[in-house]
């Protein structure tokens, strides 16, 4: 692939797979070594052309075959996470394929665990090679940006099918304008005054997961802390969390949630597991508003 240009902004695709690729390798050299194999035995599909599809998503198949990434590179900050992300999932499929189709197969609440932890550590990369504090700032807007989208916006779509579907075995079908009435109600609990969302009624049937994958869209807000609180302890424990993680990753979807996070310290009966991931999220939005402070935004 090309390099994307000028833009100091954008990576080319060379400069944005080393950073990845160093981010993962950083943590554990046998992980790096895993998802340098994505890179050299062209088990990615990044370049944009005409006719493919957007998006990405990492295909798991069966036992025997590698994942392979999908994926359309652009350059931008969002499209090296999302490369990081996706080799998350790859890396989750490949260490837990020695145990056979059904179960390594993982269930939603977990199988985000090993793309978002990837993505996390890629951007601290990210922001560790970036001295301009203009960028930084930006790069930390966008990442607080993904996680309100991933935790808070994600809950608040969830509450609406919540009660959508209560309401239709207490109370009977739903009218369009009953639906305008209960999505604009949870969506109000996360903005409160802070967004205007005149106009903004019948946008709850712009998301395909409510009709294809009814109750999907919570796994993204478990997922996305649960992982966060893996990484927060592996920040503050170092290496000592780096084999520990990786048989979460390897025991796939043979063991339930509650088991996986045993195997890290964690407890998810315990509040404090989400806290955890709040207070990751936390100290990116003090260094933030420090940064836009320090170059006169915050006034």
């Amino acid at each position: 692939m090309a390099p994307i240009g000028e833009d100091p902004t954008k990576s080319s695709w060379a400069e944005a797979s080393q950073i990845v690729l160093d981010a993962y390798a950083d943590f554990s050299s046998d992980v790096g070594d895993i998802v340098q194999r994505f890179f050299r035995e062209s088990w990615i599909d990044a370049p944009v052309r005409e006719n493919k599809r957007p998006g990405a998503f990492c295909a798991t198949t069966v036992p025997g075959v590698h994942p392979y990434v999908f994926m359309n590179f652009t350059g931008e900050r969002r499209s090296i996470l999302t490369l990081a992300h996706e080799l998350g999932h790859g890396l989750h499929g490949y260490l837990a394929q020695p145990l056979g189709l059904y179960n390594a197969n993982t269930p939603l609440t977990t199988a985000e665990t090993a793309s978002v932890f990837g993505e996390a550590l890629t951007f601290k990369r990210l922001l560790a090679i970036e001295d301009d504090p203009g960028r930084r700032l930006n790069l930390l807007a966008g990442r607080i940006e993904d996680s309100i989208a991933t935790v808070f916006r994600q809950i608040a779509m969830n509450r609406f099918e919540d009660v959508v579907h209560t309401w239709r075995r207490e109370e009977g079908e739903l009218s369009m304008e009953k639906l305008e009435e209960l999505w604009l109600a949870t969506q109000t609990q996360m903005f409160d005054d802070s967004v205007d969302v005149d106009g903004y009624g019948s946008w709850w049937s712009y998301i395909p997961h409510f009709m294809g994958s009814p109750g999907y869209v919570y796994a993204y807000a478990y997922g996305f802390l649960f992982a966060l609180s893996i990484f927060r302890k592996y920040e503050l424990e170092g290496d000592a969390m780096v084999e520990p993680y990786l048989d979460v990753l390897r025991a796939g979807g043979s063991k339930r949630p509650e088991e996986l996070a045993e195997i890290v310290g964690l407890d998810l009966a315990d509040p404090g597991i989400w806290e955890s991931g709040i207070d990751a999220l936390a100290v990116e939005l003090d260094e933030a508003e420090a940064l836009a402070a320090d170059i006169g935004l915050g006034s």
